[in-house]
């Protein structure tokens, strides 16, 4: 029972991750999108994976991989530290380098997001400039560019759905994404 439990969980992660590209309907990203996803069973060993370990990885990559924070109407590196969110850019950017070094076939995602306040467009671009910012920070600390993607959702990801300062600040920031171990 245990063994098909896993290559169910195996096949739905599968499937997950085959489809969790561009959820837009563009020509170009339909026809790019996989035709059928081939799910194989997962081999099976004696010994038994710890949740333990996976759970102590998980929040070691998310403490590594935290989102950055900006400042309003804002893309420079420098976060002044208001409405509770007290972070130092540079030193989570610094400790990104610094996985992706020892990792050198890491691949990530930088996704640039703003508050709710100005247009779709004029927010579409700051998120690009900042998810930018982020991309060349870790390329000028040796990282290779064709290791970082970048993308702006803008305004259209809020991390806190409240209108106020505080889920302002919250929303505006860089999310980082690891597409590749």
């Amino acid at each position: 029972m245990i063994k098909k439990t896993g290559a169910i969980v195996t096949a739905i992660a599968a499937v997950a991750f085959m489809t969790s590209g561009c959820m837009c309907m563009h020509k170009k990203c339909v026809k790019n999108a996989p035709k059928e996803v081939k799910v194989e069973q997962p081999v099976t060993t004696t010994a038994q994976p710890t949740t333990q370990t996976a759970t102590i990885n998980e929040q070691q990559l998310k403490s590594i991989f935290q989102d950055i924070h900006f400042n309003f109407d804002k893309y420079n590196l420098t976060y002044i530290h208001k409405w509770g969110i007290n972070q130092n850019v540079p030193a989570v950017l610094d400790r990104i380098a610094q996985y992706m070094k020892k990792h050198p076939k890491i691949k990530i995602r930088i996704e640039g997001n703003c508050d709710e306040r100005g247009t779709v467009e004029y927010n579409l671009v700051l998120g690009w400039k900042r998810a930018m910012a982020a991309k060349q920070y870790l390329v000028s600390k040796g990282i290779s560019p064709d290791r970082i993607q970048i993308i702006s959702y803008g305004k259209s990801r809020p991390l806190d759905p409240r209108h106020n300062p505080y889920a302002w600040a919250k929303n505006r920031r860089d999310h980082f994404v690891i597409l590749s171990k």
